[in-house]
């Protein structure tokens, strides 16, 4: 399934960008939850063909084109962008979504969670502090360890579906238990509605397919966190290895490169 969706990828490329003068953050239309961020918007593009390149690799996708980015969108917002806050309800999350767009999404959604779980269960260092990521972020503090990320992680499953407005009980507390009850309940919406609502919750418009895309985008971007404080516990010979299900890395850099 998801193979077959994104087998007709073009090498034009379409990108959805939020700013607020001090950081760039883009969202890659075509690759739901893929991203890209920068300081400036020059920064933020240079590092469109790593995102793509390990997003079909992550999908078991081969992909040898030279892809051309078009600027579809530009939101300009007074959040903290250069932390990853946003907003930006993309047009493409807009429309209506047939059935295999809307299941290839799920099951996306699915699988980003299976791999960000695979992250955690297999660190052994689960709450050492990394004190390089002491800070206070616009939720608050910045999670410093594995643990207090994926925490932050799973609660939010709860508020993107919150987003909806559809009253619900926190009933799950296994983290792919409450992205399964998630994504049964934002089924029972598009059966119903299909991607027609727009929700608007405190100031901010969200629809069905946005709320898809961001499941998967908070995934990858707190899981290079979580890499991050993996690699440095391996400088420190803390640890020996770990995995990179994303592939955020190449294999030949893997353990040596930055994650952005």
């Amino acid at each position: 399934m998801l193979n077959n969706f994104l087998a007709i990828l073009t090498d034009t490329i379409s990108i959805a960008l939020e700013t607020n003068g001090r950081g760039y953050l883009g969202f890659i239309v075509e690759l739901p939850g893929a991203f890209i961020r920068g300081k400036t918007q020059e920064e933020a593009l240079a590092k469109l063909s790593r995102e793509i390149t390990s997003y079909m690799k992550w999908l078991g996708i081969r992909q040898q084109l030279n892809y051309r980015p078009i600027i579809v969108q530009t939101h300009h917002c007074s959040l903290m962008v250069e932390d990853a806050d946003s907003e930006i309800l993309l047009d493409a999350d807009r429309k209506s979504m047939s059935e295999k767009e809307f299941n290839f999404f799920c099951d996306t959604v699915q699988y980003s969670g299976e791999t960000f779980l695979k992250i955690y269960t297999n660190a052994e260092l689960r709450d050492w502090v990394d004190e390089t990521r002491i800070r206070k972020t616009f939720y608050g503090d910045n999670p410093k360890t594995i643990n207090e990320i994926f925490n932050h992680v799973k609660g939010c499953q709860y508020y993107y579906l919150s987003r909806t407005q559809v009253p619900f009980k926190k009933i799950e507390e296994d983290y792919m238990k409450i992205r399964e009850f998630c994504l049964k309940r934002l089924s029972h919406l598009y059966r119903k509605h299909n991607n027609s609502l727009t929700f608007a919750v405190d100031n901010e418009q969200w629809t069905l397919k946005k709320i898809l895309r961001r499941f998967i985008w908070h995934d990858r971007i707190h899981a290079k966190a979580m890499l991050r404080i993996l690699e440095r516990q391996k400088q420190l010979e803390m640890i020996d290895k770990y995995e990179d299900p994303f592939y955020f890395m190449s294999t030949q850099t893997q353990n040596h490169a930055s994650i952005s």
